[in-house]
């Protein structure tokens, strides 16, 4: 059964491009859990995704405004009621803080752009995300950027920006040196000078 848990409350500043992902919608298909009101658990895939809205694939569909708690593979737990049936499930209107909102942007941002960027389940060694995201990216001209890592590696990141950059543009992460190797509209995707050394690769990297 899935435990209830206390909502967040820390209410930080979002970062710019933040807004404009906030209702940004993901075709994404996740085998997850839920929960409505009668506390049962059952299973659940994902159909689309916003910060805002989830549409789910499942075998109760419970009243509109039932509460339902959701929980999915990367994007953790979702609370929200449902707002609409369909076919084979319901759509649901997310409860979220801010902080939340962010983090889901975040996520599915990743989600939408992994396979452009190089980010899928398929790339070569160990990935994380860390806990510290926020970064400020420093190009060659001196200027600075705003960012937030979406996935790392010992070789390299997934990061959105503040501004779009193109492939071979040379910038700075922190203090890691790096070249970008791949870019959509939303995120990037870099190479590391240098490895990051094994014995520092966790998720209270800082780069």
């Amino acid at each position: 059964m899935i435990a209830a848990e206390p909502h967040a409350t820390a209410e930080p500043a979002i970062v710019p491009g933040a807004e404009r992902r906030r209702f940004a919608r993901v075709d994404v298909a996740l085998d997850g859990r839920y929960m409505l009101a009668d506390r049962k658990d059952h299973p659940c895939r994902s159909v689309s995704i916003s910060p805002g809205n989830l549409t789910l694939e499942a075998p109760v569909i419970g009243a509109i405004g039932e509460r339902v708690v959701c929980h999915l593979p990367l994007l953790g737990r979702l609370e929200g009621e449902i707002v609409r049936h369909m076919p084979h499930g319901f759509a649901m209107s997310m409860i979220t803080s801010r902080r939340q909102r962010l983090h889901l942007a975040d996520q599915l941002t990743w989600l939408a752009n992994r396979d452009a960027l190089g980010l899928g389940d398929e790339r070569a060694g160990e990935r994380l995300v860390p806990s510290k995201r926020s970064v400020f990216i420093t190009l060659s001209d001196g200027r600075r950027l705003k960012g937030r890592v979406l996935d790392l590696s010992r070789t390299g990141a997934g990061l959105t920006v503040s501004q779009g950059l193109a492939p071979g543009t040379m910038l700075t992460i922190g203090n890691t040196p790096a070249r970008v190797v791949r870019a959509t509209e939303e995120a990037i995707g870099v190479h590391f000078h240098d490895a990051i050394p094994a014995d520092v690769f966790n998720e209270d990297i800082r780069l």
